[in-house]
């Protein structure tokens, strides 16, 4: 899947207001994203497309928490044995 692009599908665009809702089916998974102007932005993940079954995350900066999960995947190849 990393190789594949992710298409989001705007599902509601408020124009001018805040935020813009954005959607995306992942095998199991159904993501939705509300995004502010400001940068922030809302991030559900829907187990099992399952719309009561979620988790769910605030993020303030998206390159910074990039970052960090890139450091993260480093982290698991460079520590834990058996990392594919």
């Amino acid at each position: 899947m990393a190789k594949d692009k992710i298409r989001w599908k705007i599902t509601n665009n408020f124009d001018k207001k805040e935020p813009t809702c954005l959607s995306v089916k992942l095998e199991d998974n159904y993501y939705k994203a509300f995004i502010k102007r400001d940068g922030c932005c809302e991030i559900y993940r829907h187990h099992n497309n399952c719309e009561n079954d979620y988790d769910q995350i605030h993020i303030c900066s998206i390159p910074h928490f990039i970052k960090v999960l890139e450091s993260l995947e480093e982290f698991r190849m460079d520590n834990i044995k058996g990392a594919e």
